[in-house]
C-alpha cells in the first residue's frame, strides 16, 4: 500500500511580520483623511440639529398659536433651545419653561454656530462664534415674527480646528415666510441640489 507523505506548511515569523508592516502603512496612510471625515460628521450632525430646531420652534409656534423662537445660546459650543417668545423683553420669556433643549455637551464638541441676522453671501464664511447669542421667532402662522428685532437670517455651522480648505462648512438659512434651508456653500445649485450658490 502507498501512503503519500503529506506536507504541511504554516506561516512564518517573517511572513506575520511583513503582514503586519503593510496594514500599519495602510492605517497610517487612512488616519489624517478619517479624521477630517469624522470632523466633517460633527458638522453635519451640528447643522442637523439646528435645522432640526428651527423646524421644531415654527412647527410650535403653529401648534400652540403663539410666538415661539430658536435660540443659539452659546458662542463656544452648539447649545441651543426652543422656547416660548416674551414679546416686551425681546428674549426667550424666563416665566414658562423651554419646550426644548440642546446642551453644549451633546454632539458636537468642535462644531460652532456663525450667525448673520442680514443676508449678505454665501461666498463670505461667518466667523465660529460671531453673532450668537442670536434667535428667530416664528409667529402663530409660521412666519418670521416682526415683533423680533433682529433675527437669524443665516447660520453657518464651522469647526475652528480645522482648515478652511478642508472644512466641509453648512449653512442653514431661514426666510421671511417661514421656509428653512440647509444647503453646502461649496456645492453650484445648478448641478447639486444640495448647493446653496
Amino acid at each position: 500500500m502507498l501512503t503519500r507523505a503529506s506536507s504541511q506548511r504554516g506561516i512564518s515569523l517573517v511572513e506575520i511580520l511583513i503582514s503586519i508592516a503593510i496594514v500599519a502603512m495602510v492605517l497610517a496612510m487612512a488616519a489624517p483623511s478619517s479624521l477630517v471625515w469624522i470632523q466633517n460628521l460633527q458638522l453635519r450632525n451640528a447643522a442637523e440639529s439646528a435645522l432640526a430646531g428651527i423646524k421644531m420652534a415654527r412647527l410650535e409656534a403653529l401648534r400652540r398659536n403663539t410666538t415661539v423662537a430658536f435660540e443659539l445660546t452659546d458662542s463656544a459650543s452648539t447649545a441651543w433651545r426652543v422656547c416660548f417668545y416674551d414679546l416686551v423683553s425681546q428674549a426667550c420669556s424666563t416665566a414658562q419653561d423651554a419646550i426644548a433643549t440642546r446642551s453644549a455637551s451633546e454632539g458636537s464638541p468642535n462644531a460652532r454656530y456663525g450667525v448673520e441676522t442680514a443676508f449678505t453671501s454665501f461666498a463670505t464664511p461667518l466667523d465660529p462664534g460671531v453673532g450668537v447669542p442670536a434667535l428667530v421667532a416664528f409667529d402663530s402662522l409660521g412666519r418670521v415674527s416682526p415683533a423680533s428685532s433682529a433675527n437669524i437670517a443665516r447660520i453657518d455651522a464651522r469647526n475652528p480646528t480645522l482648515d478652511p480648505a478642508i472644512e466641509r462648512r453648512l449653512s442653514i438659512l431661514v426666510g421671511i415666510a417661514g421656509q428653512v434651508v440647509m444647503c453646502d456653500p461649496a456645492l453650484a445649485k445648478a448641478t447639486n441640489p444640495q448647493g446653496c450658490q
